[in-house]
């Protein structure tokens, strides 16, 4: 089915902008528009409903992004010299274009640029499920997945991340200072 007023009312988005909207709001809109199946489905791939298995889409959207952070637990344990095999989760299908923006990612030394080069990866993904009909469903499932990206780095803040690194290394640090006296 076509949802050309749906995606034609849709603002653009773009990495680092203000979202127009929650996603949680974005789904309330959309099952104005969709089917209940359809609604259900983006309750299930962008509010994370665990329940897959009924929808073969989900699984699709589930195997990909199992597959990226597969990548990135290679490319973490290969950097570390860890033992990465057992944080590999199973998934159906390979997509090699996941590999290299993974690995390309990696490439990078500042590590906002590698979540950048992630979501980028994620961002085309998505477009990609579109595929040759840029009003069918397919595309206001993307749109969501966009959605939660743009949410996810409007979220981002450098004090609040500062904040949480020093709160890690003063929760480290207090932790060693017991290991020692207790030795």
């Amino acid at each position: 089915m076509a949802y050309y007023s749906l995606v034609a009312s849709l603002p653009s988005l773009s990495i680092g902008d203000e979202p127009p909207f929650t996603t949680e709001e974005y789904v309330e809109n959309a099952s104005q528009w969709v089917t209940e199946r359809e609604t259900e489905i983006l309750r299930k791939v962008l509010l994370q409903d665990p329940d897959i298995a009924p929808c073969p889409l989900c699984k699709e959207i589930y195997d990909l992004e199992s597959q990226i952070r597969n990548a990135v637990a290679r490319q973490r344990g290969q950097k570390l010299g860890v033992d990465f095999k057992e944080y590999l989760q199973p998934h159906d299908g390979f997509v090699g274009e996941i590999e290299a923006f993974v690995k390309n990612a990696f490439a990078q030394n500042d590590p906002v640029e590698l979540e950048q080069h992630l979501d980028r990866g994620r961002w085309s993904l998505a477009e990609e499920l579109v595929g040759q009909n840029p009003f069918g469903f397919e595309k206001v499932l993307a749109y969501g997945i966009q959605l939660k990206i743009v949410e996810r780095w409007n979220r981002m803040d450098v004090s609040v991340g500062k904040e949480n690194i020093e709160a890690v290394i003063t929760a480290n640090t207090e932790k060693e200072e017991t290991t020692e006296a207790e030795a």
